[in-house]
């Protein structure tokens, strides 16, 4: 049941408290408390009986109440919530409703749905190829589906993905990251419990450097069931982005797991971890080799595949054999041109790989976050043109 306290909405499971766009999460013991102060329906409890509540079998000073009731009123803005009654003990000051959650029905049954679902999935499909176009149409087609099923929670968070991407690959689309908050906030409003709709509303604030407002977000989205790939991969990326490689590397791991065609988390797994792990980096890499052949038996045109592929060959120690197959992949006007000057590095060719890193960021590409992560462009970290680039992506 999800508590709606002072205009806050409560997730007990997950320890979010959202209002108006803001999320904040409480301690374990700030939810204990507003759920016995909840079921007493505004009677006075003790001190003694909250003590025995909160910890149970466990012996505290009456400080430690004190300091969660003040962690209640600070979180949630609001020192009357709870009112402290003199040697009686703290009832609630204002009514908390219970609200059950929301119908698990995410799609309508109408011919407007319909479509829009088939929207959304094209929209994936474009992302997951990645080719010229690829994002710009992701945007369009997400769109087209959030105008036939504007309430569709599935639909604004397709919507705030692909808004997303764009802001962080494609030129057009750097002013575009207010615009997937506002999207995934809506998705998250009509669908507390999904968790694809937090999950990408982490991968958004992030994106606009609100880091602990995306902490929240990611943290309710792997408490949720029903996790998927997205909420493993994009909780990576922001573990990534945090300076958090290990971790990073786990969730990059799980994702790659829930998604079996999936070729980016194991690839990520595999080049993040080539310094420090090298048997576990060629185990990824091995796997995202294995998928980009499968892929591109189905698609020998998936862009993806064609570059993620002589990578994972240079991982494995296969410079010969990913050469040839690099001459042979034209990555202009792709985000996944990144992937090819990641390859250029390993392989010695440090102009071409630093001019192709200079083409990617005149069309619109700012993941910083890779940039840094990415272990192979340390090899170039001297590069006078390669270091004037960082800094134009810093001061951008």
């Amino acid at each position: 049941m999800t508590l709606v306290l002072s205009g806050w909405r409560i997730d007990p499971g997950s320890r979010q408290a959202s209002k108006s766009g803001t999320t904040r999460i409480l301690s374990p013991r700030a939810v204990k408390l507003i759920e016995a102060l909840k079921a007493a329906d505004g009677a006075v409890l003790s001190r003694s009986y909250l003590l025995d509540k909160i910890w149970p079998d466990v012996f505290v000073s009456d400080e430690s109440l004190t300091q969660v009731v003040a962690e209640v009123r600070r979180v949630l803005g609001d020192k009357g919530v709870i009112a402290t009654v003199p040697k009686g003990g703290y009832r609630l000051a204002k009514a908390a409703a219970s609200e059950a959650p929301a119908p698990q029905a995410l799609w309508g049954c109408g011919i407007a749905d319909l479509e829009a679902h088939a929207f959304c999935l094209e929209a994936r499909l474009e992302l997951a190829r990645c080719g010229p176009g690829s994002i710009q149409r992701a945007v369009q087609l997400t769109e087209e589906a959030v105008s036939l099923a504007p309430d569709c929670a599935v639909a604004l968070t397709e919507n705030a993905l692909a808004l997303v991407r764009a802001h962080l690959y494609w030129s057009e689309g750097r002013d575009m990251i207010d615009a997937a908050i506002q999207s995934a906030e809506r998705a998250v409003s009509r669908a507390p419990w999904l968790a694809t709709g937090h999950s990408v509303l982490g991968y958004a604030l992030s994106g606009a450097g609100q880091r602990k407002a995306a902490d929240a977000a990611h943290s309710c989205a792997i408490a949720k069931e029903g996790l998927t790939y997205s909420t493993y991969h994009l909780a990576g990326w922001h573990l990534m982005s945090c300076g958090r490689t290990r971790s990073a590397i786990t969730f990059f791991e799980q994702a790659g797991k829930l998604e079996v065609d999936n070729i980016k988390s194991s690839l990520h797994a595999a080049l993040l971890c080539a310094g420090s792990d090298p048997v576990r980096s060629r185990r990824n890499a091995r796997t995202a080799l294995r998928r980009c052949g499968t892929r591109l038996e189905t698609d020998p045109n998936d862009l993806r595949a064609k570059t993620a592929m002589p990578l994972s060959m240079l991982l494995l120690g296969q410079p010969d054999a990913a050469w040839d197959l690099m001459e042979d992949t034209d990555v202009r006007d792709s985000a996944q041109a990144i992937y090819a000057a990641s390859a250029l590095t390993l392989i010695g060719e440090t102009d071409r790989a630093v001019s192709m890193l200079e083409e990617l960021f005149d069309h619109g590409w700012r993941d910083m976050p890779w940039l840094q992560a990415d272990p192979s462009f340390a090899r170039i970290s001297g590069h006078k043109r390669f270091e004037k680039m960082r800094r134009c992506f810093a001061s951008a």
